[in-house]
This record gives C-alpha cells, sequence and structure tokens, in this order.
C-alpha cells in the first residue's frame, strides 16, 4: 500500500516513479556519458531530490557528490540509476538492494536479447524478488515525467514536453522518442520498458490506471509475458475511466523475430492477440499515426459518449464522400439522423444541400458560422447521435483569410458541445497538422483535433469503442465441474498418446450438450455389421484408434455405406489401411448413423503460449485447415460476442442459404459454441485442446450433429 491509499500489483513501483532521491551509479565527468546526460536532465527539470553519484574513481560532477561505492552514499536513496556496461550489473543491483534502494534502473542491453544474457536476466529477478525493488529495463531509455520534474532517462526528449493525461509504457525506446516528439501529446509518465525482466506491463498498467492525473494510456507492445495481469490492469482502468489503447509490432513472422532479436519478448500469435485485447477492452491500432491520434482523442475528451453512433459534418461533397468510404472500412457506426433533425436542417441548408450522414453542408456555409453552429447543434442535439465529428481542414500553409474564416466556424463548437452535453471531435483529413488560426480556435476545450482521415478515423472508432466496451462474465460465475475435469485427467492418463478415449467423450457430449449421431463401437467386421443394422443405415464407419489424429488422411473413414456388405468390406479396408500407417493392428472402428445436409463447420479452443485458451470457429470439414483466418475469441464468450464470431466467417453466407441451398440452424451452432465454450472452462487447468471437426450444421430447426470430437494434451504441456 502506497502512501495515496492506492495498493499496486509492485508497491516498490510508486517510490521509483516519485522518488525522493536518486544515486546515478556510473557517473562520470565524460561529456556524453549516460549518467551525465541524466544528470543534465534531472538539472534542467528542476529536481527536487538530492542527487549523488557512485564511480571507482570518486572525482564529484557538477557540484554532485561522488562515491566510490554505493555503500558509501551517506543517506538511502529511493533509485538507483546503473549506467554501466551489462556484465557489471547484478553485482550492483545487488549494492542497491543492500543500501534499501526501492527502485533500479538498467539502461544497458545484453540480457534477454542475447544467447548469453539469459542468466544475467535470472539474477535481476532474484536480487529484485529477495529485496523487495522494482527494476526498470534492463535495455531502456528509462522514465519520465515532465509534469514532477522527473527526467530518469538520459535521451534528449527535449525541455518543451508538455504535462498532460497521457501515459505511454514502451518496449520499443524509439516508441517513446516518437510519441515525445509529436508535439501532440502532453504526459504523465513515459516509461521505455525494454525487457522487463522485473517490471512489466502489467505492473506499469496498474499503477497507471489509478494515477488521477492519467486520463488515456497508450502502449508500444512487443510481447506479453502475464496476460491475466493485463487484463486485470485494464479492467481497473475501465473502473477508473482510464482507457488502454495498444499498438502491437511483430505481427508477421518476420516481424515477430525481428522482435525477439531486440528484447527477447515472447511475440505470440497476432489473432490471438486482437481476440485478447478484444475480451480486455484495449483498443488497438495499426501505426504510430493511429496510436498519437487515438491518445489525442482519449486524453482530450472529458466526458466519453453514451454509445458509438457518430454522426460527421462537413462542407466539402468530395471530403465528406471519403470520410464515409473510411467509416465504412474502419467500422465505425454511423447514427441514423432522426426525421425531427432532418427537418431542422431542411430549414438551415440550401435546398440543393442532401440530408444524410455524413452530412455535406455544402460551401454556402463557410462564410457563415452563425448558421454553421446551428448547423452542428441541430446534429448534435439529435437523440441517435452520441458523438458528433467536424470535418473540417486547415492545412498550415492555408491562407490568413480562409484559415480565419475556418477559424470563426471552430470557435461555434464549444458553445455547441456544453448547450448539446453531446461530446464534439473535429477531423482533419490532412495528417500534416493545422494552421495556428485553427489549432488555437478550441485552446482550452475538451474537443480533440485529430488529423489525418485513416488516423483520425481510428481515433473516433477508439474514442467509442472505449466507451461502450462491455466485460462478459458469461459462465464465470459458474462452479467449474470438477468431475469432468477428473474424468479427463484419467483418461489422459491412461491414454499413450494423451487422448481422451471414447467412452469419456460421450460422457461428456452429454452431459454438456453436445449432439454426437447415433454410434458404437466395434471390433470385428461382424460387430461392425450388426451396429450399423441397430443404427439404421447408411452409416459411416471409422477407426477408433486414439493414435490417429486426422482419420482421412490415413484411409480411417468410409462414408455411405447403405448394405451389410458394403460394412463388411469397408471394415476391412479401413482396419488394413490404419494398421499400415500406425504399423501395428487397429482392429476397433466405429460405426454411426450418417448425417447429411448442412453445412459443416468446426468448433474447438486451443492452447495459446501467452494467452492460454483461444476458442476458435469457422468452416469445417477437410477445408478447416483450408481457411485462413478462423474467428477467435478468448473464453468465456457471450451469446453477442458467438454471434459477431460468426458473422466475421464464411459461415455466415453459409447458414443463410448459399447457392440455392437451405438456410441453416445458425442458432443451434451458436448455442454449440457456447455449450464448448462452457467445457473448456471446466477443463481449463486441465491444459486441453478441444476439437470438434466437423459439425453438420442442419437446416434451420433442425440442430447440429458433432460428427467427431477430440479433447488432446498438446505434447508442450506434458
Amino acid at each position: 500500500m502506497s502512501g495515496s491509499g492506492r495498493a499496486y500489483r509492485q508497491p516498490a513501483l510508486d517510490d521509483l516513479l516519485n522518488p525522493k532521491s536518486v544515486v546515478i551509479v556510473g557517473l562520470s565527468p565524460r561529456p556524453g556519458s549516460t549518467g551525465r546526460r541524466i544528470l543534465g536532465n534531472l538539472r534542467r527539470a528542476g529536481f527536487g531530490g538530492a542527487v549523488h553519484g557512485v564511480h571507482p574513481g570518486g572525482r564529484g560532477v557538477d557540484g554532485v557528490a561522488v562515491y566510490r561505492t554505493l555503500a558509501d552514499v551517506p543517506d538511502t536513496p529511493s533509485v538507483a540509476l546503473v549506467c554501466t556496461p551489462g556484465d557489471t550489473v547484478p553485482a550492483l543491483v545487488e549494492e542497491a538492494g543492500e543500501k534499501g534502494c526501492r527502485g533500479v534502473v538498467v539502461y544497458a542491453s545484453g540480457f534477454e536479447e542475447t544467447a548469453d544474457g539469459a542468466a544475467r536476466a535470472a539474477r535481476l529477478r532474484e536480487l529484485a524478488g529477495r529485496y523487495g525493488m522494482s527494476l526498470v529495463g534492463p535495455n531502456c531509455l528509462g522514465v519520465f515525467n515532465p509534469g514532477r520534474a522527473l527526467w530518469l532517462t538520459g535521451t534528449d526528449f527535449g525541455a518543451d514536453l508538455p504535462a498532460g493525461p497521457v501515459a505511454v509504457v514502451s518496449q520499443s525506446g524509439s516508441g517513446c522518442i516518437l510519441l515525445a516528439g509529436s508535439g501532440r501529446l502532453g504526459f504523465s509518465y513515459v516509461v521505455s520498458s525494454g525487457n522487463e525482466t522485473v517490471t512489466g506491463l502489467a505492473d506499469y498498467l496498474d499503477y497507471l490506471v489509478q494515477d488521477p492525473s492519467t486520463r488515456a494510456v497508450g502502449l508500444v507492445v512487443e510481447g506479453i509475458s502475464d496476460a491475466d495481469g493485463v487484463m486485470e490492469a485494464v479492467r481497473k482502468g475501465h473502473g477508473n475511466g482510464v482507457a488502454v489503447v495498444a499498438l502491437k509490432v511483430g505481427r508477421t513472422e518476420l516481424g515477430a523475430r525481428n522482435v525477439a532479436s531486440h528484447t527477447g519478448a515472447i511475440a505470440g500469435d497476432a489473432r490471438a492477440y486482437e481476440a485478447f485485447c478484444r475480451r480486455a477492452g484495449i483498443v488497438t491500432v495499426d501505426d504510430f499515426d493511429e496510436l498519437t491520434e487515438a491518445l489525442v482523442g482519449l486524453s482530450t475528451l472529458h466526458t466519453a459518449p453514451a454509445g458509438d453512433r457518430v454522426a460527421f459534418v462537413g462542407l466539402s461533397g468530395g471530403e465528406i464522400g471519403l470520410v464515409a468510404d473510411v467509416a465504412v472500412d474502419g467500422d465505425v457506426r454511423l447514427a441514423e439522423l432522426s426525421a425531427g433533425t432532418r427537418e431542422e436542417l431542411a430549414r438551415i441548408l440550401p435546398d440543393f444541400a442532401t440530408i444524410a450522414n455524413p452530412l455535406d453542408g455544402t460551401g454556402q456555409l463557410v462564410g457563415d458560422p452563425e448558421r454553421f453552429g446551428r448547423l452542428a447543434a441541430a446534429v448534435a442535439d439529435d437523440p441517435g447521435v452520441d458523438l458528433l465529428t467536424v470535418v473540417l481542414d486547415a492545412p498550415p500553409s492555408l491562407g490568413d483569410r480562409l484559415a480565419a474564416s475556418y477559424t470563426r466556424l471552430l470557435a461555434t463548437l464549444p458553445g455547441v458541445r456544453q448547450r448539446s452535453g453531446t461530446p464534439v471531435m473535429v477531423l482533419s483529413n490532412y495528417g500534416g497538422g493545422l494552421h495556428p488560426f485553427a489549432a488555437g480556435a478550441l485552446a482550452g476545450s475538451d474537443i480533440p483535433v485529430v488529423h489525418g482521415t485513416r488516423a483520425g478515423m481510428a481515433a473516433i472508432a477508439a474514442v467509442t469503442a472505449a466507451s461502450t466496451h462491455q466485460v462478459s462474465d458469461e459462465g464465470e460465475r459458474d462452479v467449474p465441474r470438477v468431475a469432468s475435469s477428473q474424468a479427463v485427467r484419467r483418461a489422459l492418463d491412461a491414454s499413450p498418446s494423451r487422448q481422451v478415449s471414447g467412452e469419456v467423450l460421450e460422457e461428456l457430449a452429454e452431459q454438456y450438450g453436445l449432439p454426437l449421431p447415433r454410434r458404437d463401437v466395434a471390433g470385428s467386421a461382424a460387430e461392425a455389421v450388426a451396429v450399423a443394422e441397430s443404427i439404421g443405415f447408411p452409416v459411416v464407419l471409422k477407426t477408433a484408434s486414439p493414435k490417429v489424429v486426422h482419420k482421412s488422411d490415413v484411409g480411417g473413414v468410409a462414408v455411405g455405406l447403405s448394405t451389410p456388405s458394403q460394412v463388411r468390406d469397408a471394415y476391412e479396408t479401413v482396419a488394413s489401411s490404419v494398421a499400415r500407417h500406425l504399423g501395428e493392428p487397429a482392429p476397433q472402428v466405429v460405426v454411426e448413423e450418417m448425417v447429411t445436409g448442412g453445412v459443416e463447420a468446426f468448433v474447438g479452443c486451443g492452447l495459446d503460449p501467452v494467452f492460454g485458451q483461444v476458442l476458435a470457429l469457422g468452416a469445417g470439414g477437410t477445408l478447416v485447415e483450408l481457411q485462413p483466418d478462423p474467428a477467435l475469441a478468448l473464453p468465456p464468450v457471450s451469446p453477442e460476442e458467438v454471434c459477431a464470431l460468426i458473422a466475421g466467417t464464411p459461415l455466415a453466407r453459409l447458414f443463410a442459404g448459399y447457392r440455392g441451398s437451405p438456410p441453416c440452424d445458425a442458432d443451434a451452432f451458436a448455442d454449440l459454441v457456447l455449450r464448448v465454450a462452457r467445457l473448456a472452462a471446466d477443463l481449463r487447468e486441465a491444459a486441453v485442446e478441444i476439437d470438434l471437426n466437423p459439425v453438420a450444421v442442419l437446416p434451420r430447426g433442425q440442430g447440429v450433429r458433432v460428427l467427431d470430437l477430440r479433447i488432446v494434451q498438446p505434447t508442450q504441456t506434458r
């Protein structure tokens, strides 16, 4: 518990980010050295705490006393800034711990990102745990906070950086440099977290979302090591009104390799990362322009939109058309204007104007700020509009006369915002800045101006997404079915291939409502014929060997068997083919009713090394591995989330009745997905993968049939 009364994952982090005193370990008089640059930054910022130095030479630097060892420093500094090569760092961190320092910043590289640095990294973790210290880095630029004169960095970010409500945590040092140098943001904290050997992303987030001066947190993420901790911190931020927006680097295979060589981070699966962010409520962006503009929007607005319905108002038909295109591409929801609003707009606009959203107010209003203000107010007052976005460009080299006209238009917006209560944003289609006149028109207001059509639209999407995110706790309140997990564990222990047996699968299917076809096991051709006759023709015959993963690949399936002789022949063919591939007898088969018609789908739950269980669904059968992008989500999921997942796959078109086929029972499939998610939650501790493929989704009203069900423990979890 800190002095502020807030509880942090790492209590020492408060002391590190708000130190009363610092010691620069490695402070030398050499110009350009890291320690000398840090001292210069602290001096320029007016840091009010004590500053000490440590160097074997023991020579004072610029009026700062320098001691030969940390033990010689007369008091106990809050933070040790270790500015020495990587191989010297562990011993110095141990000295800092013995001295009683609460935090350490390590700037050197040569840890997880190198082949021989892992042992040094492990030593840092052991020392930090022993002494209860927080540690920034290694392989980082440090920390700065212009509002608190805190410059624990040797990098020159500029002396005029403004304080503000944006916090940044970047695993890339250049990400800090870019965002700080954008000139678009004011900062509460900027943390170059580097390798995050001790203090990680979850720890920083937990601290920052509780900081009263922070309204938005921007992340530059190379890898996530504590997904549960990050999710918990982000949810805490939602409760405090703090939004989190993230730029992930290393989303491609090549990018992931570069990330690993840089910081040693686990990049994780890019689609699993996106599913994690949706689940947590982290707004995602694709590049630094989008990240910057999203942070501008999220930090400037004092009142979040009540929903995600956006209305656009501009004065150029061409630009409004562009905005409409990009809004659709960016999944921005366009508000429907009410009849009353349309009537009011008809009284304001010229006769030739088209009333729509996005709305072209026409060039007639450029020189008429009074009428423009009425136009903006009419749209903002519409009960179906949650966010008003005014599209207006005033590039830096615009002539002063036209710039003055635009400025008068913009000057009407604070009044519109105040009277209507509706949040207002301004979108400039030009990404290179604003004319000084226009930039000053909204100074001091809570109306953000976002730059660039696509980056600005990403900011609008970020604002609405952050305000409308709802935590799904579907299934979280249910008590896990311990018996299910125990049965699966016993089945795994009894199977050399760590695959759950057919008997246990059938018990689970009945317990969780996973509708299997009528079926039975046979160990001979005669038994197979008897089972087929009891079920009724036609039937499917397939191997029951737990060692076979893809049955069709080894000749382990025969379909459309309509007579006893066909079943007998199929048994001999399947049993011999599987035995040939396995190199051992495989006499047992499953005979089941043949389900025809409908669409083949799949649903399953895999294991991601970073994010844990990941639910997946998409087209099934033999096409499952040819579908490049199945829909992913982190369980538990709500019915609404499942519908959204299905809508993002080819299943949506197939279920609707593709090329004359009858519509399928999409509701039954959605219900099946929820049941699988429940099963996955109950089996979380067993660390298994669940695969239902194919699932026959029959014509509407006829339900679904799970044609193949597998539960297996992956090799890496054994």
